[in-house]
């Protein structure tokens, strides 16, 4: 089943140049980029983005460090494309990430752990629409092989 999902290439994965190869990785598998944008969110959107952990130890921690510098927000499309992704990116703990996933090829730590993806369907709608204005995600036209505005985005 085609789905999209939400992936951010955090503030430690720009500031060592990964964002490119990252995106470069999914892409490979066969996922369509139809949501891109670099920023640099601001507490607001920072709080709206981890809302499901509010009120526990970490969400202070999750907050500063998402705010600190621009990331990379992705809008990917493809063939089960939630679990695939996080698959990709491997364990939350990059000392747990298995060789060949992201995390495992590339991060160091926990706390900066390069990526964020969607964890189901409900997530990975919201998460979109929180990252992505409606009119700014695309849809690929199979049929005539080009990109097309999505008007249900």
């Amino acid at each position: 089943m085609t789905e999209r999902t939400l992936v951010l290439v955090k503030p430690d994965g720009v500031q060592r140049q990964l964002a490119g190869r990252i995106m470069a990785r999914y892409e490979e598998r066969g996922l369509k980029i139809v949501g891109l944008k670099l920023v640099h969110i601001d507490r607001e959107l920072a709080e709206r983005h981890y809302a499901v952990h509010k009120g526990k130890p970490f969400f202070e921690g999750l907050v500063a460090f998402i705010t600190s510098g621009p990331l990379v927000a992705i809008a990917l499309e493809g063939p089960d494309a939630i679990s695939l992704v996080r698959t990709m990116n491997g364990a939350t703990k990059p000392a747990e990430a298995a060789p060949g996933t992201i995390r495992g090829d590339l991060a160091v730590e926990m706390g900066q752990n390069l990526v964020h993806a969607s964890d189901s369907r409900e997530s990975a709608a919201t998460e979109l629409a929180i990252w992505f204005a409606p009119g700014e995600l695309l849809a690929y036209g199979r049929e005539i092989d080009r990109w097309v505005l999505s008007p249900q985005a």
